[in-house]
């Protein structure tokens, strides 16, 4: 890691009371959930226009989704 990165590093875990390494984990974990939040998306964004569904079908889709767990 480049000096000028873990300086700033330090200091900004330093401001909010963690440890760099703390920071560093919550810096990681927040990266990777926002990775998989935006593969997810585009998957299914895919999917969606493989299947013809609009975003104006999702509220219906859900709707009819909901109906039928119901009724299960």
């Amino acid at each position: 890691m480049a000096t000028v990165v873990k300086s700033a590093a330090s200091e900004a875990a330093r401001a909010e009371g963690k440890t760099t390494d703390e920071l560093i984990e919550a810096l990681t974990r927040r990266y990777l959930s926002r990775e998989w939040r935006d593969r997810f998306v585009r998957r299914n964004e895919q999917r969606a226009r493989e299947l013809g569904i609009t975003e104006g079908d999702v509220p219906r889709l859900i709707h009819e989704h909901r109906r039928e767990q119901r009724g299960r």
